[in-house]
């Protein structure tokens, strides 16, 4: 039998990226459901996409009853090609990056939201007229202008639409009376949102401060999309357009098809000049964060938001797949015939204000207090009735947690029963910094007949856990008081290195949960004086496991902070430097080495300065220098990330130098993501912790994808895939969807000659007819593909399966709707994974 070790090279290592430019805040990285890679930069956002292994040949070697991975010929083949570990890592290639603060947003981007609502859009039609319709020397540009008049112009987003646009002269740019009477506002309504001295004018930086991605199953194909919220109180939605994007070749023999984001663009956004139905116009709002609450079920979410006014608004996010039947003359195989509308509402909204009263600037006790990540949801609690789960806000050295619930059913395309509580159902009173947040732990615990949820406060310097009960009880009210009565004025721990990111792991062990939740935090900078930028709460972390996926990028980090070299030679040779840099750094070096010749007959040993007699017995003796050492790097963190099911983890680093500052402009910015992983194992990494022996169970509410469960095994030591790695032949679906198709493939005929195709290749896969015509195979029906452009194929197993607008022309009216609902699910019928667009 061959050696199993070559099979371990067909997948791509997750090594260390290095990216021209860094971020401004923190928490700017973050991993979706899928496995896709988020980061962001001052103005701008890097979206990389993960390669899967092609595994086709072993699920049909686990069909015909062969050994999966005893495959001589297939391990020599790779091998004769590359050697991936040298030469291709995970992440080097299928990426986006995306400018997102410039040119501002055109509100019109949101017209569709109001078309699929029945409402008028806000903003005047006839005050942004394209130059096109306004006539002109040549005749297509008329033409194209009329087939675009229905709207078209709101997928043009990545500008404001200054050279394509122009303003009626006789049309107001704003009307007086933005909320009454029918009219509308213009789209050139002045830039400039909320309260704010600086950003009710639109004098903001427009950086990148905030990204997160959407809950699964929410955009097109199911995947998620990417909210990215600017300095100018603007949150954009990126994410898969319904055309047609380029599916990249796979790069070797052994991975699948790369996925393009050729197709991203702004798909719809909330505050500043854009709205969304159920908002008024007459006030700008200027989004201070955002955040998604967890999965709720296939194209519907909630979203949540903060302005400046300290309003929360709870969106609910929905999108609706039509399959338009095309005539049997059309050729849909050129374009997308599916259409993904998109139904935006707000629902509710209240003020999140704590107990606390406000306090004077002059008061000598005033401390600014504010964050832009400070909204958070906790993970659902379903009953037969509804489900019903808390949000997470902060105030002013308060923490609030209020209650809402979703009652069933909610029809997809229909508005929820939204029932929010008037009160918080908890509140906790903490000392707040800038920039503190809530990570709740994924799942819910149980306390006798109590249901609740727990998760950590990041208070800006350290961490609090808090637990808060989803069942059982009646909403609090705090009397308002201030600060120095409940203590919280002052932080009275002293700490000098603020936390940067935080995430809580998922148990590994639902039935002996923890006290707490288990949690990993990164502050600001590591130095070699400043023990504590890595905390965590999992024993032993860094010493315990040396393949512990959580902590290799600490190791690393680690041991690069205690290198030590010589002073001199740090100075001299520019050690750690761009060569840019090297003259002014010798220089700094000569300097240095003149001072500390200065003073004959001293040996300088190690830091310390010991004077010692240079002559004995009236001979002079050379003494000799050793001159003190400095540790050459230091790091400033900008994020840390889990995995979807938390095998895995990245870290958004900086290197900079302990002995210089730093020259050049943003040209020279850099910044790296380090990975942790493990090997393809199951975990047992958390097993033997102390267990609480109070009356406390755990249970998790979420499942992961396809895409992430693939992700988990390559990285994170999870279990093989179903349908990916292993055929799900017994599956009850595959045979009532092959009696709902067997008479239309005994029926079908050849399109080049018109015979009945009846001859089967196994080898190659192909089914043709007496003539010698053969052609593919749809992987969900197992008709012919006799055309180009007629299939998509899955992104996580590689099966190709027609589009649907094609097997509703190929199947008889009497089976159509049957069809439908098989297609309706969206999802690959083998694995269940999401397709490529």
């Amino acid at each position: 039998m061959a050696s199993r070790e070559p099979l371990k090279q067909k997948y791509l290592p997750l090594r260390e990226l290095t990216l021209n430019s860094r971020p401004l805040v923190k928490r700017a990285i973050q991993f979706s459901c899928d496995g896709d890679l988020a980061v962001a930069a001052d103005d701008s956002v890097h979206v990389f996409v993960p390669e899967f292994p092609d595994l086709t040949r072993r699920r049909k070697r686990i069909a015909e009853g062969g050994d999966p991975e005893s495959s001589d010929e297939e391990t020599n083949e790779q091998q004769g090609r590359y050697n991936p570990e040298t030469f291709r890592t995970q992440y080097s290639e299928g990426s986006k990056h995306m400018p997102v603060s410039f040119p501002p947003l055109d509100p019109r981007i949101n017209k569709e939201l109001f078309d699929a609502e029945g409402m008028p859009f806000p903003y005047d039609k006839t005050s942004a007229t394209p130059k096109s319709q306004r006539g002109g020397d040549g005749n297509d540009d008329q033409e194209e202008g009329e087939e675009a008049e229905d709207g078209d112009e709101a997928d043009e987003v990545d500008g404001d639409g200054e050279d394509e646009y122009e303003d009626d002269e006789d049309d107001s740019s704003v009307d007086d009376d933005p909320a009454g009477g029918g009219a509308r506002l213009g789209s050139n309504q002045p830039y400039g949102a909320g309260s704010g001295p600086i950003t009710s004018v639109g004098s903001s930086m427009n950086h990148v401060v905030k990204i997160s991605w959407s809950p699964s199953e929410l955009g097109v194909n199911r995947r998620p999309i990417l909210g990215i919220l600017t300095g100018a109180g603007t949150l954009a939605m990126y994410g898969d357009g319904d055309m047609a994007a380029n599916v990249l070749g796979s790069a070797n023999g052994y991975m699948l098809q790369r996925r393009e984001l050729a197709s991203w663009l702004v798909l719809w956004g909330v505050g500043e000049r854009m709205m969304v139905p159920g908002q008024s116009p007459a006030y700008s709002e200027y989004i201070r964060t955002f955040a998604w609450a967890q999965e709720i079920g296939p194209g519907q979410a909630l979203l949540a938001t903060l302005n400046d006014a300290k309003e929360i608004a709870i969106i609910s996010v929905q999108t609706v797949v039509s399959v338009e039947e095309v005539a049997e003359k059309e050729k849909p195989a050129g374009g997308p015939v599916e259409k993904t509308v998109w139904h935006v509402r707000e629902l509710a909204r209240f003020k999140a204000e704590g107990p606390h009263l406000p306090v004077s600037i002059m008061d000598p006790d005033y401390v600014p207090c504010g964050t832009s990540f400070g909204l958070s949801f906790g993970p659902w609690l379903e009953d037969e009735g509804g489900r019903t789960c808390v949000v997470a806000y902060l105030d002013q050295n308060y923490v609030g947690f209020r209650k809402l619930r979703i009652n069933k059913p909610w029809n997809r395309g229909q508005l929820p029963t939204l029932q929010m509580e008037d009160k918080d159902a908890h509140g906790q009173c903490v000392h707040l910094t800038t920039d503190g947040f809530v990570e709740f732990e994924q799942g819910l615990f149980h306390k006798g007949v109590m249901v609740g949820c727990r998760g950590i406060i990041s208070t800006g310097w350290h961490a609090v856990p808090f637990e808060v009960f989803l069942t059982g009880g009646a909403p609090v009210e705090v009397e308002k008081h201030k600060t120095s009565a409940c203590g919280t004025t002052y932080n009275l721990q002293h700490c000098e290195n603020p936390i940067i990111d935080m995430v809580v792991h998922p148990p590994s062990d639902p039935a002996r949960p923890t006290p707490a939740p288990l949690y990993t935090l990164v502050r600001l900078s590591a130095t070699p004086t400043t023990p504590n930028w890595y905390e965590t709460n999992i024993p032993d972390a860094l010493d315990a496991d040396p393949n512990s996926p959580y902590f290799q990028w600490a190791r690393t980090i680690k041991q690069k902070l205690e290198i030590l070299v010589p002073a001199d030679m740090y100075q001299k040779r520019a050690y750690g430097a761009d060569d840019s840099d090297s003259d002014e750094e010798s220089d700094d070096g000569d300097l240095m080495e003149d001072h500390m010749e200065d003073d004959e007959g001293i040996n300088y040993m190690g830091e310390g300065l010991t004077p010692i007699d240079a002559t004995t017995g009236g001979d002079a003796v050379k003494e000799v220098k050793v001159v003190p050492e400095v540790h050459p790097h230091r790091f400033r963190f900008h994020g840390l990330t889990l995995s979807p099911g938390g095998g895995a983890s990245a870290v958004l680093v900086s290197a900079h130098s302990t002995q210089h500052p730093e020259r050049g402009g943003w040209h020279t910015q850099r910044s790296q993501v380090l990975f942790g992983y493990q090997p393809r194992r199951v975990s047992d990494r958390l097993r033997d912790l102390s267990i609480d022996d109070t009356n406390l169970n755990f249970s998790l509410m979420s499942s992961l994808t396809t895409e992430g469960n693939l992700f988990e095994y390559l990285y994170g030591g999870g279990p093989q895939v179903p349908g990916v790695h292993y055929p799900l032949s017994s599956d009850p679906r595959h045979a009532h969807v092959a009696q709902i198709f067997a008479p239309v493939v005994a029926n079908q005929k050849c399109e080049v000659c018109g015979a009945a195709i009846n001859q089967r290749m196994v080898e190659d896969d192909l089914i043709g007819c007496e003539k010698g015509h053969f052609f593919g195979i749809c992987a969900l029906s197992g008709l012919a593909v006799q055309k180009p452009g007629m299939t998509r194929s899955c992104g996580t197993c590689g099966f190709k399966t027609m589009r649907p607008e094609i097997l509703l022309q190929k199947v008889p009216e009497n089976i159509k709707d049957r069809v439908k609902g098989i297609i309706g699910r969206g999802s690959c019928m083998a694995c269940s994974g999401k397709f490529l667009n």
